[in-house]
């Protein structure tokens, strides 16, 4: 009976019957309540298309690649059953996202409860099941962030089982590359995870040495540090204008400074150290690799190749790059109780002793991930005509647009760093609403501290209050860090966000974060439980009363679970013969069957709609020939080509950026209206 996971059975039973109940509900729900997000529709629309064959594209016409492949090819056989039901493909799906929803919080169980005390892997698993904040940013509208948060899961469990065995016997080359594959599922299940499975390899190639542990940490500080000092000289958004600068420096302050780091001792064990030692050693690695890559900034410059940049950025970056590199030294120091001598050793004997292993290891790792992702590139590019989604693209075309078109690139360092709340830019929710709730209701600042201010403050002694809990036992901290693969997994999240703050991105979503989502779970996890040890260690009466505590807290959570999704899908709150949406009547209404209807979004309408096809004018999915006549201010006569009937959308913002009016003299505004929307005709040949 003990061997019985009932924690496990019951989590599961509980979230599929909620879910089930959901399923099941009137199907007016789904388009109105649950289904709510034009981009989930991108990848329905273009799921029932492919399975009809009629390849990878939104409305027939344009082929599209607007969309993380993994979560497509998970939805194909599910769109399938479109072309009968349009609502039965969505119950299906809801049952799978639940599925997935469990699969992770089991994985999450499983990960803490080997490591931390029971009561506390039962709280993460029944948060991760049951908040509201989970439930809106993983599961409830639709799209791959469940996918990827349970592929995120998957990762680090097998990691974490790798961890605890590859010291007891050396792992083989096949059990390198069966980890490589999870490091695969992660990357397709959202491209943007490749910064954490690029890192997850090196965690595994560098394993019995503090190169595992510095790497990562290093390569997220020298590149947040570039970003963010050429951001404070140039001041935001200007510096938008200057991100190709900023990303070769990025990349050879990188290259320059991690073989400097290497060479000059800065990977040793920093617990068999003098902190002098370390200085000296950081020191001359960060001064190295900053004039190295300096001096290159400038020659680049001088001829013409870079249109320039902040010289007092690299005084800046490289100040900062040394105090930050250090103080990873110095905690390392701080909190590692290890004095394995062997540590010590000379780079260049350890790469010596090393080398052979750390090329085949990573050979095998690294031809899984980085081979998979250059045919996945490939493939693109012959089929599409462009390497990566073009969604992407375009969002960084509306990032370096003046204004804040489609909400802008980040406008404050917070920002830039994820760190900025109640924004686009808020990576590491719900921590980060946490600490801005506690810096404005703290009433002890003087009158001048602004709110920015007030959050940095706030944020520097919570960041101090976390180390000083994670100080309370060492051992367990340094054990808990390396099972859980905290270190790669906070870089590869930090790096992600870089990806979309430090090249200035537009319209980035809350269900971006779900490596950053998992990584605060297992954090708050890991305090909680070291909050806890002195009571679990000295009180042994109180362990079951604990265990019964936290099984009352997760029932609590799981019945308040259930009474939301109660209100959110109703039965028979509906009638059978209303509109799945309300504009469809209207589209319907005004416009003749096999219309072709032009919209900037319009992913739910191109579901929904009878007879009519809807082609998406902002350029999400659309084909990558689209983008550039958007660029080029063309796409009026791109879509005349195409046989445009009507335009739907707000003529205001036709006359903005992006699209500056280039649709203006095509189409003729009318009475038919939703909200701000009109429906009006397109002419193939311009007025003027």
């Amino acid at each position: 009976m003990k061997r019985i996971p009932w924690f496990e059975i019951i989590l599961i039973i509980v979230i599929l019957s909620v879910h089930t109940y959901a399923a099941f509900s009137d199907a007016h729900n789904f388009p109105n309540r649950w289904y709510t997000r034009d981009d989930a529709y991108y990848y329905y629309k273009v799921a029932q298309n492919i399975s009809e064959g009629n390849g990878s594209t939104f409305d027939g016409i344009n082929p599209a690649n607007g969309y993380h492949p993994l979560w497509m090819l998970l939805c194909i056989p599910i769109f399938a059953l479109a072309r009968s039901d349009l609502i039965l493909p969505l119950r299906i799906l809801l049952i799978v996202m639940a599925l997935l929803n469990a699969g992770t919080a089991i994985l999450i169980y499983r990960m803490t409860a080997r490591i931390f005390h029971k009561p506390i892997a039962m709280l993460a698993a029944s948060y991760w099941a049951f908040s509201s904040f989970v439930f809106v940013s993983v599961t409830q509208f639709g799209l791959e962030t469940g996918l990827a948060t349970f592929s995120v899961a998957l990762l680090l469990e097998r990691m974490q089982v790798f961890e605890l065995n590859w010291r007891k016997q050396s792992p083989t080359l096949k059990q390198i590359a069966l980890l490589a594959v999870f490091a695969l599922l992660a990357q397709f299940s959202r491209l943007d995870l490749v910064f954490l499975a690029m890192l997850t390899g090196a965690w595994i190639v560098f394993r019995k040495t503090p190169l595992r542990y510095f790497l990562p940490a290093d390569i997220l500080i020298l590149t947040a540090v570039v970003f963010t000092s050429f951001a404070a000289r140039l001041g935001l958004p200007e510096y938008y204008q200057y991100t190709r600068s900023g990303i070769i420096m990025a990349a050879l302050s990188l290259a320059a400074t991690l073989l400097a780091l290497y060479f000059f001792g800065a990977y040793q064990n920093s617990s068999t150290q003098s902190l002098q030692k370390t200085a000296v050693s950081v020191g001359l690695a960060v001064t190295a690799g900053y004039s190295i890559s300096g001096v290159t900034m400038i020659l680049l410059t001088a001829a013409g190749i870079l249109p320039g940049f902040p010289r007092s950025a690299l005084l800046l970056g490289w100040f900062a790059s040394l105090l930050l590199v250090y103080a990873v030294r110095l905690a390392a120091k701080v909190i590692h109780t290890s004095k394995n001598q062997t540590d010590d050793i000379h780079p260049l004997a350890l790469l010596k002793d090393n080398w052979k292993i750390w090329l085949s290891e990573g050979a095998v790792y690294y031809g899984v991930t980085g081979g998979a992702l250059g045919l996945y590139m490939l493939w693109s590019k012959l089929t599409f005509g462009i390497w990566s989604p073009v969604s992407g693209q375009i969002k960084r075309w509306w990032g370096s647009l003046p204004g804040k078109v489609y909400g802008g690139s980040p406008r404050s360092i917070a920002a830039m760093l994820g760190l900025e709340a109640g924004t686009d830019f808020n990576a590491w929710e719900p921590l980060t609403s946490v600490i801005k709730a506690w810096s404005q209701d703290i009433k002890i600042w003087p009158g001048r501290v602004g709110n920015d201010e007030r959050f940095i403050i706030v944020f520097i002694l919570v960041v101090i209050l976390f180390g000083a809990i994670l100080f309370i036992n060492r051992k367990k901290t340094v054990r808990a860090m390396a099972s859980l693969g905290l270190a790669p997994l906070l870089a590869g999240s930090g790096l992600q966000v870089l990806t979309y703050t430090g090249l200035g991105y537009s319209a980035v979503k809350e269900w971006y974060w779900a490596s950053q989502m998992i990584f605060i779970v297992l954090l708050a996890g890991l305090l909680l439980d070291q909050l806890l040890l002195p009571f679990w260690s000295r009180f042994a009466a109180l362990r079951p009363v604990l265990v019964i505590s936290a099984g009352v807290i997760s029932i609590s959570m799981a019945w308040n679970f259930f009474g939301t999704i109660q209100n959110l899908m109703p039965y028979g709150k509906s009638s059978p013969d209303q509109p799945y949406m309300d504009v469809l009547a209207l589209l319907e209404e005004n416009t003749e069957p096999g219309a072709l209807i032009g919209m900037t979004g319009g992913g739910n309408v191109g579901y929904y709609i009878t007879d009519r096809t809807i082609v998406n004018m902002d350029g999400l999915i659309n084909s990558a020939s689209y983008f550039e006549a958007l660029k080029s201010g063309q796409a009026g006569a791109y879509l005349a080509e195409m046989g445009m009937d009507y335009i739907f959308a707000n003529p205001e913002l036709l006359e903005g950026l992006p699209y500056k009016g280039q649709f203006t003299d095509y189409y003729q505004q009318t009475e038919s209206a939703f909200g701000k929307k009109q429906i009006m005709p397109f002419n193939p040949v311009p007025e003027n």
